[in-house]
This record gives C-alpha cells, structure tokens and sequence, in this order.
C-alpha cells in the first residue's frame, strides 16, 4: 500500500539523542553542538511524521520524502549505537577521559574525527529533508504517544475476547460438519469435506472447531493439520510440497521417499487431515494428488477449506460446505460484545445507530466485525469518530462485493498508537499460519528498539507484554494455546491481517527464497522460509566480472569502530544467489523460523556483511564451531545459537556488549562460557536450559544484573584456586535480584 514511517525508531533515535549518555559523549568528543541541531531537525521533522502519514496513499512525492527520511534515520539510528557501544568497550566515561588526554590517545582523536564527519553528513540529509515539508502541507504536532497506557486503553482488556464471541456464533455450523465426518454413511476410502466461501468468514477458525471436537478426537487416529497457503499459481500444492508438509521434512527427500514416510505414517489408520487454506482448482493436479492420500483405513476424512466455492475439480466423494456470513442479528451481537461489553442499554442511541449501520456494511464477516469493534472500543462516546468510520469509503463498497476487505482492514492499522505500528508489521517475518510466541515476540520488539520506558521501575518485557495484549484486543493477533507459563502462548494472524502487514511494510522484509536475485536496499528484516539449494553449476561457471572498489566498500568492507578498512573479503564463489543478493544491505533481522539448515560456510562468509544486524537465528543448525566473527557484530540485541553441537562459545562473543538474549538450550555438548562472560553488561536472557554438559558458572556472573532469565545455575567443582578465578560460586546468585521464572540449580554438594 505505501512506505511505513517508522514511528518507533524516531522515537528510539530522539531518547538517545536526549540521554545524558551521549550528551557527555558529545562533550567529550567535541560534538555536542552537532548532536543537539541534529536533535532539533529530527524533532521538527518528527512534528509532521502523522501528515505525512495521511498523506502517503495520496502522494508519490511525500512516499518519496518519508523512504528518504527512513533510511536517515536507521543511519542515525546505528551512528548513535556505535557512539554507544563504543563507550562501553573503552570502559566507561571516566575511563574514556583518562584516555582523551592521554599522549597515546590517537584512537580518540580518530573517533572523534570520524563521529563528527558523520555528524555533518546526516545533519546535511536530514537539512534536504527538512527543506521539503512543503509537499505534506502540513501543520506541525506531536506524534509521540506517552508510554503509560491510559484507563482507556486499560479498559479494552475488560471485555470478552472477540475470538470466544465469534467461536459460539458458528456451533450449528461446527455441529454440522463434526456429523459429515463422523457418519457411517460417508465411510468410503477417501471422504472430502470442503468448506467454501470468501475470506475472513472464519473458515479456518470453524475448521479448529471441528478438528478439536471431541468426537472427532474419538473417531480419528491420526489427526493432522496442513496450511497448504499456495496461490494462483498453485505452487504450493504439488505432491512434493504438500507431502513434505504432512510428513514435517525439511530435507530433501524424493517424492518415494516421502510416499514411504506418509504411508508408515497412516497406513490402515482411520486419519482426519485438515487442509487449510487450498487455492489450487487445477484437476490434473488434484489427480495426482489423491492417490497418495489415499493409504488409510476406509473411513478417513479430509477437511478443506478454500474460497473457491466449486469444488467439482477435488474429484468423487466431495462434500461442499459452504460457510455464509452471519446474520444482521448475528453481526450486531458479535458487535455489541465486542465494542460495548455486553452493556449495551448504557450506549448512546446515536452511536448505537451509527454503529447499526456499519455493521451492516460489514456484509456478515466476523473479521471485519471484529477488527471494526476493536477500533470503536476505544471511542465508545466520540461520535465523530464513530461517523468517520460509517463514511470510510472502502467500507461504503462492501456490499457491492470484498474485493476492499484489506482496505477496510487497514482501519485497525491506521487508529493504532504509533508506538505499536511497528510492532505489529514486524509480524509479517513469520509465515502465514505461524504459531509464535508471545516472549519470542516481545524480545524481538525490544531488540529492534520498538519499546523504551521513561519509568526506571517498569522492565521492557511488561512494558512489550501490554503491547501485545493490546493487539490481541484488536483482533491483530489470535490466541491458539496456552498453558500455566505465560511467556509459553502462542498466537496466530489471521491471513488476510498477514497480508495487511505485509502491505504495509513492504520491501523492508523479504522472504528469503531460492528465486530471490534481486534485494531492494530498503530491505532491514529477513526470514528464511524455504532451504536454499546449493549453487546451480551453471551460475558457478559464468565469468566473474570484476567488483568494484565502491561494491566492496558498500558490500563486504568491515570497518572498525575507527572508521579504517581492517579487511576486505572476496565475495564467495559457493554461496546461494539469494544469499548474495542480500549481503552488505543494512539488515536489522535474519530469522530462521522454519528451523532449515544452512551451510557452515556460507554463515562464515556472509555474517561479516551484515553489520547491522540486531536479531540474528542461528539455531537447529548442528553447528559444531560458532564463528568467531560474531564479536564484530556490535549491534546485536538477540543471539539465538539454540540446538546446536558446539562444545566452547568463543570470547570474541563478549564483545557483544549491547546483546540482550543468548539462547543455548538444548545445546547438549556445551561444556563452559567463555571466562569474560561478565562483560556482556545488557544481557537480560541467558536461556541454558538443557545444557546437559555445562560444568559450572563463570566467575563473575553476579555482575549481570540485568539478567531476568537463567534457567539453570551449575555450581562448578571445587577445587583450590580454580574455585576463587574460573567458577561461579552459589553466591553469585546475590547479586542477580532482578531474576523471573523458574531456576534449577545443579551439583548442590559442590556448593
């Protein structure tokens, strides 16, 4: 739809320019003037940030004006940060002063020199900027939303989850089909029920309805659930892939191979396999795809769901459901739940008029209700906004037909606070149907910088939790489960909002595929969703042109925080061209959820380029060493080095000093952490759960305050001078008052 502006890394950048930190770095290194007229222009340009918002759709010359001012402000944004981390690694301020006025102070002098001509040339962009505010024609106030959340914000919490209303609404409907699939009438080889009908209806929220009914849980053993997700192209419902996706393989198996695996898996079993999300209508493809399900015991079931509404291409023995949209009596019920809390005698009558009218706009689709709902909640008495809403031209189309259903969507995006903008579109890096954690998430917010406190007393993580249950009220996120643990739910989008976010970010995240050649270099976040094959042979024998000096210098020179060349690295011949289409662009994220391999390799030759990074996933890799190059990352916030083979971290990963979260569980030949773990001073998650051979604690882990997380605490041997200069006593523990959940502590007796 357009450029995002991204509201929360001003407000990150505008904090620290204001910090009493980089203050005295400005004193110090001679820059303070430049820092606080950089200060003042992003301050006057953050003043018009919500016009330029309005404006966006309208206007090629102010999307123009917001991507220049975007790619300033992540510029400014890792200026700061290295001022920052700079700081930290000489030792402090005063430390740092010692050393200015030192004889062999000439790395200072260097620093200083180098901060100043970056200074000039961010304050000389954002000058240009500045100069064009003209186009928004617009009247300069405040887009910064205070971080407290008020009683009204409180008060969406306090009414009953859109999700539970909904679910009661389509009981008949659920009773229905439950009957179609545990029937002795319909216990022929292979049995399809399709349900049918546009999206947003809750065909897939029906179909867990079905799958989780008791009855059925009865009836069928095995139950299975597939988001087969493909498209017009239908490339997500070949035999390979659809069978990879009921078989969990993520290796490169044969498709007999994976026929082998399916009938182990169901032969002679009376399965249910749940299909979601099915596009294809190609008949060839369907015959071919049939057969291989059919290798269970005579009354299996298949459950579908499409939006196409016929299904006569499925073959014999289809069953077609199709699901309409609710009544007007049902709409409004759901509706009035949602927005009034059940009180709705106490509502304006105005409002309840208006309100009438919208939700008969909505066409009987529960999503739009809902989203709709969770947007008036917060106005329950401001008319004006109420009337804004009925008038929305996108919605005003409905009736005439869906094809504006994302646009009307768009509503929930447009009245979020700025600070949760992008925090929801940070969502679109996990795949559709994806069921992610809400503590994963929360991490990953504060890693990108999405969350700051002005209050000392308030941790980040409670500050992300509210954030998140105030998407949850939107109907932006879903739940799907949850135990006692609340940092173990897991939630999901909804497609439709997937496709929301993931129109309004844009290119600034990419699904990293095989076919990928081509990276814009807005791109800031990366997901790999699909293992990269290795270098076609052919790609590897083509001529290699020469590289440019501009190219290394832009791609794969790594700068010392001194600003000299320290190396150059040749670009490497055996990696993906995917992965080369993305070396050296200024990525903030790399995730791996999907968990596919990738070559030691390729890691050791691309990390250095990534220079920016503030998550990187290294996880499930099988990684027996851990490249030593992690240590020049200096942004980085979250580590995730999960599940892998290594035996010693490096202590080049304790140059890491503004790293938050180190995952290592399940790092099962891990034996110690390197001896200046002290050091990574940020660090609020040490996740060494299941680190079966971990010998003991580094000496001087107490001075991790900040730590919130430390699953287990192994008391080391003790054994003379070793216990007083390597191991980590019991007491350690004294000192970290700041940790949450649980904590094992082991070898007690060598306590």
């Amino acid at each position: 739809m357009a450029e995002q502006i991204p509201f929360s890394v001003v407000e990150n950048v505008l904090s620290s320019l204001g910090s009493s930190i980089v203050q005295k770095l400005g004193s110090m290194y001679g820059v303070r003037n430049e820092l606080e007229k950089l200060e003042e222009t992003l301050g006057t340009l953050n003043a018009v940030l919500l016009d330029a918002e309005d404006q966006l759709e309208k206007s090629h010359a102010v999307k123009d004006w917001v991507k220049r001012l975007k790619r300033v402000v992540y510029i400014v944004d890792d200026l700061l940060d290295d001022s920052a981390t700079y700081r930290l690694r000489r030792g402090g301020p005063a430390r740092q002063v010692s050393h200015f006025f030192s004889c062999s102070s000439s790395n200072q002098v260097a620093f200083r020199f180098q901060m100043s001509g970056r200074l000039k040339d961010v304050k000389e962009a954002l000058d240009d900027i500045k100069k064009d505010i003209f186009l928004l024609s617009a009247i300069p106030h405040n887009t910064i939303h205070p971080r407290g959340y008020s009683n009204t914000m409180r008060e969406t919490h306090s009414s009953p989850s859109p999700s539970t209303s909904s679910l009661r609404l389509r009981n008949a409907e659920k009773e229905e089909i439950v009957n179609l699939l545990v029937s002795p009438d319909n216990d022929q080889d292979v049995f399809f029920v399709v349900i049918c009908g546009i999206r947003g209806l809750g065909k897939t929220t029906l179909s867990q309805l079905v799958f989780n009914d008791e009855k059925v849980t009865k009836h069928f053993e095995p139950k299975l659930w597939v988001c087969v997700s493909d498209d017009d192209s239908g490339e997500g419902f070949g035999a390979n892939v659809l069978l990879k996706k009921i078989t969990k393989s993520i290796n490169d198996a044969s498709l007999d191979d994976l026929k082998k695996t399916l009938d182990k898996k169901l032969s002679q079993k009376k399965y249910l396999l749940v299909l979601d999300d099915v596009w294809n209508k190609r008949r060839e493809d369907w015959e071919k795809v049939r057969p291989l399900l059919e290798v269970g015991a005579k009354g299996s079931k298949i459950l579908v769901t499409t939006r196409n509404t016929e299904v006569s291409f499925m073959g014999n023995n289809t069953r077609p459901f199709e699901l309409k949209g609710l009544s007007e009596k049902e709409s409004w019920n759901l509706f009035s739940k949602i927005t009034f809390g059940g009180e709705e005698n106490s509502v304006n009558e105005e409002i309840k008029e208006v309100g009438k009218k919208i939700v008969k706009m909505c066409n009987g689709v529960p999503l739009i209700i809902n989203t709709l709902g969770g947007i008036l909640m917060q106005f329950k008495s401001d008319l004006s906004k109420w009337e804004s809403i009925r008038d929305n031209k996108n919605l005003l189309s409905l009736p005439h037909g869906n094809d504006n259903v994302l646009r009307v969507l768009k509503l929930s995006y447009d009245n979020l606070p700025t600070h949760l903008k992008q925090c929801f579109t940070y969502c679109a890096l996990f795949p559709q149907d994806y069921e992610i954690k809400k503590q994963l998430l929360v991490r990953l917010w504060i890693a990108q910088g999405y969350i700051q406190s002005s209050n000392r007393d308030e941790q980040l993580e409670d500050i992300g939790d509210r954030y998140f249950k105030e998407l949850v009220s939107r109907s932006l996120l879903k739940k799907v489960e949850e135990d006692n643990f609340n940092d173990r739910l897991t939630y999901k989008m909804h497609d439709l909002i997937h496709d929301l976010a993931q129109s309004i970010i844009g290119c600034e995240v990419l699904v990293l595929r095989n076919d990928i050649s081509h990276v814009s270099r807005e791109v800031r976040h990366v997901s790999l969703l699909e293992r990269l094959n290795p270098v076609i042979k052919d790609e590897m024998e083509k001529p290699k042109r020469s590289v440019t000096l501009l190219e290394k210098l832009n791609i794969l020179a790594i700068k010392t925080t001194m600003g000299k060349l320290k190396r150059s690295i040749s670009l490497p011949e055996e990696v993906n061209p995917a992965i080369k289409a993305i070396m050296g662009k200024s990525i903030r994220t790399f995730l791996n959820p999907c968990k596919y391999p990738i070559e030691a390799s390729t890691i050791k030759s691309v990390l250095p380029s990534f220079m920016c990074l503030r998550v990187l996933c290294l996880n499930d890799l099988y990684m027996e060493k851990v490249p030593k190059c992690l240590g020049k990352l200096s942004h980085l916030r979250y580590l995730d080095l999960s599940n892998n083979r290594f035996k010693i971290l490096p202590n080049s990963i304790t140059k890491l000093k503004n790293l938050q979260t180190l995952k290592l569980a399940r790092c099962w030949y891990l034996k110690k952490f390197p001896k200046n773990m002290r050091e990574l001073i940020n660090l609020r998650h040490l996740e060494d759960d299941e680190c079966n051979k971990l010998t003991h604690m580094p000496h001087g882990i107490r001075k991790l305050t900040l730590l919130q997380s430390l699953p287990v605490f192994v008391i080391g041997n003790d054994i003379g001078w070793l216990r007083n200069h390597k191991v980590g006593s019991l007491s350690e523990l004294e000192s970290l008052d700041q940790l949450r959940g649980s904590l094992c502590i082991r070898n007690l007796q060598n306590g």
